[in-house]
């Protein structure tokens, strides 16, 4: 495909900070794309942007709150769950369906057995198809941390070991998993300290990426536990990079994300085991085996990664250069 328009600058269209959870995924492509150097706004359908010139951007949005988004064929636009029918003056080309590996890939192709998902790298952590005549983008979510701030927390391994405490910190939505361990920490005693998950943009509950990076270096153990409809979906969540970046050991159980860390990390389909298994690697720290995880994310599971491959795949795949 001839490449004919150059990307000048990058558009976040999303929710508001805290508003939703995916607020954060937006937050952290804002954040990657300001660090890689590119022109790079943060805008959502309550604001006036009559005086921004959006002539050849790229935009980063969500079909839940792209209603008032600018609508041009000189732009590319990476819309997670694209509805086609908001989008009618734009050009087929210029449109990207955005979802997440492996969980809607096998979404998709439960619908249609003869999708070819093609590796956007040799990495094999984002994926490309074309389906029902769209073309369909596939990643991962990620930590939100940047690789030079993971360096830092692999440095400072020893400091951040000695800031957990004998409570359970977590921050986020009380799904079913979650309430099972708070009932679990009741019986036993441990206090459980919740933030998060109001999205209510001025709640005292909300936490910055450095108070969430605190939380979970200060909580007693910092599991990513999931629901079991995200399991049989092989959903992977962001919080499992995110607690290795922070510097704490990965706690799962979902075995898909426990085979995506080369079964390195604490596993059980069990929570009071996997708990257990926790307990027993903090009394039993290994420091190896945790910078070694910290670099695999880092190498792999920053934004600044996921960047770098829509970059590929954009310049390689759409009229588009990045």
């Amino acid at each position: 495909m001839q490449k004919e328009i150059q990307i000048k600058k990058v558009i976040v269209w999303g929710h508001p900070l805290h508003s939703h959870t995916h607020s954060y995924i937006h937050n952290a492509f804002y954040t990657a794309f300001k660090e890689l150097g590119y022109e790079t706004h943060w805008f959502h359908d309550n604001m006036k942007t009559d005086h921004v010139d959006f002539a050849n951007s790229l935009f980063i949005t969500e079909h839940q709150v792209d209603k008032k988004i600018p609508r041009r064929n000189d732009c590319l636009y990476f819309v997670h769950f694209l509805e086609h029918d908001n989008y009618k003056d734009v050009d087929k080309k210029c449109l990207i369906d955005l979802k997440c590996a492996f969980r809607d890939m096998k979404r998709d192709v439960s619908k249609n057995d003869i999708l070819e998902f093609i590796p956007v790298t040799s990495k094999n952590l984002e994926f490309y198809s074309n389906v029902n005549q769209r073309l369909t983008y596939y990643t991962l979510w990620g930590t939100d941390l940047l690789p030079h701030e993971i360096n830092e927390n692999i440095k400072n391994l020893e400091t951040i070991k000695s800031k957990r405490t004998k409570n359970m910190y977590f921050v986020g939505q009380m799904s079913k998993p979650w309430i099972l361990l708070h009932n679990m920490c009741k019986n036993s005693n441990i206090p459980f300290i919740k933030y998060g998950a109001t999205f209510n943009v001025n709640s005292q509950q909300n936490m910055d990426i450095k108070q969430n990076q605190d939380m979970t270096q200060q909580s007693l153990i910092s599991p990513a536990f999931q629901q079991d409809d995200q399991i049989i979906d092989t959903y992977i969540p962001c919080r499992i990079f995110k607690n290795i970046s922070y510097g704490r050991m990965g706690i799962t159980n979902n075995p898909m994300v426990y085979e995506l860390f080369n079964k390195k990390i604490i596993y059980d389909e069990n929570i009071l085991t996997a708990v257990n298994k926790s307990l027993h690697f903090e009394e039993n720290y290994d420091n190896e085996l945790m910078k070694e995880l910290m670099e695999y994310v880092r190498d792999n599971h920053t934004y600044i990664q996921r960047i770098e491959s829509m970059k590929t795949f954009i310049n390689e795949h759409s009229g588009f250069i990045l």
